[in-house]
């Protein structure tokens, strides 16, 4: 088959693949069914959360840079991981908020990463081993909740339910036993902070279930203001004051796009044959280039060129050939017996041919510059001349 109807179909090949892996890789979200994320269509993820909510009138943003909780009413965060816990200064930022009459969903699968909120309150989280709860008394949303899954029907609550007790009798129960709630309401200043002990119910795969959306929906709507923030800190970590968002995009679909986007264009300069650079100067292909042109070509071919050994070689035996023709030595002895040979004619000057041939050799088999070469070419010349052999240009 002729290369001009293979590179058409070798490019289409490879734009379809691209396409199809950029399709794959770029779907809404990530389908990684472990990840918490607003972002995530897997089972973990709660970006049907985030999508539902503006149906009921609510405003969702995604919290991704500096833990900066202006511009919300509402947190909600989603199972903290373990390698972005919550901090000190995290701790001290949601007080604040709290304290100035914000609300928090704390929704969490591991104690550990959200310990630097739950110690300062005297609050300790027990493991449960709870399937779904019930409301535990009447409040706010209730009305509509019969019972909230904790847990995936089949899958065990070992280690991914919990139960909090403690905080010095500030904990309003709201889910499950009335000492040990699976869910809890803490008053922090003006604000309420509500502790759930499985991120089930948050979770695209938990929210369709059971009572969790009115259950969801009900501590968003007792909020004063509409404005729900979804904490993305304690899923990605924070990059400095502003740069998080940057980082997310690309270590997602944007980056693998780039990349691939990337691999076609290489792909079609390799398959195409396309030239980088200016065009040549148009020539009239039916002239024939005359012996000057030919020789300004191979100059500029050698010029470009880091393999120039081979023009040393060249002018050793343009040398013996030369040189043989005047004495009618054989030029195509080896250079120790060609030098033998020209000793019948001159010591001096056979000593001098052996020393010009030896580092003519040296330099064919290196990589000489043009000044090795233009050196070795005056030489040449002069050791020429002085055997007779008359200048050829």
């Amino acid at each position: 088959m002729r290369r001009s109807s293979v590179t058409p179909v070798a490019i289409l090949v490879v734009v379809l693949a691209v396409l199809v892996a950029v399709i794959v890789i770029a779907g809404p979200g990530s389908s990684a069914d472990d990840d918490p994320s607003s972002t995530a269509n897997g089972r973990a993820g709660t970006l049907a959360l985030y999508d539902w909510l503006p149906a009921t009138g609510a405003g969702v943003h995604r919290i991704y840079s500096a833990f900066d909780l202006g511009g919300t009413d509402v947190l909600i965060s989603a199972d903290p991981l373990d390698d972005y816990a919550y901090t000190a200064g995290d701790d001290a930022t949601l007080t604040s908020f709290l304290d100035g009459g914000g609300e928090v969903v704390l929704a969490i699968s591991d104690p550990a990463s959200v310990a630097a909120v739950l110690d300062p309150l005297g609050i300790v989280a027990q493991p449960s081993d709870l399937a779904s709860a019930t409301p535990t008394q009447p409040f706010p949303g209730s009305a509509g909740v019969a019972s909230v899954p904790l847990a995936a029907p089949g899958e065990a609550t070992s280690g991914s339910v919990w139960t909090f007790s403690g905080g010095g009798g500030s904990l309003v129960p709201l889910l499950g036993g009335p000492q040990a709630p699976v869910a809890a309401a803490v008053r922090v200043g003006a604000g309420r902070l509500y502790l759930l002990g499985s991120e089930y119910p948050l979770s695209n795969d938990g929210l369709r279930r059971g009572g969790s959306a009115a259950f969801v929906l009900g501590l968003v709507e007792s909020a004063r203001g509409d404005r729900v923030g979804f904490d993305e800190v304690h899923h990605l970590g924070t990059a400095g004051s502003g740069d998080q968002g940057l980082t997310a995009v690309f270590q997602g679909p944007l980056l693998a796009a780039v990349l691939l986007a990337a691999l076609v264009v290489l792909a079609y300069l390799v398959t195409s044959g396309r030239r980088l650079g200016r065009p040549l100067p148009r020539r009239d292909p039916a002239r024939v280039p005359s012996v000057l042109e030919h020789i300004e070509a191979v100059g500029r071919l050698l010029s470009r060129s880091r393999e120039r050994g081979a023009v040393a070689g060249r002018y050793a035996e343009e040398l013996k050939l030369r040189v043989g023709r005047v004495t009618g030595v054989e030029p195509r002895l080896p250079d120790p017996d060609f030098v033998a040979a020209l000793a019948g004619f001159g010591e001096d000057r056979a000593r001098a041919a052996a020393v010009l041939l030896e580092q003519a050799r040296q330099l064919a088999g290196g990589r000489p510059t043009e000044g090795d070469l233009l050196g070795l070419a005056r030489r040449v010349d002069a050791l020429e001349a002085e055997w007779g052999v008359a200048t050829i240009r």
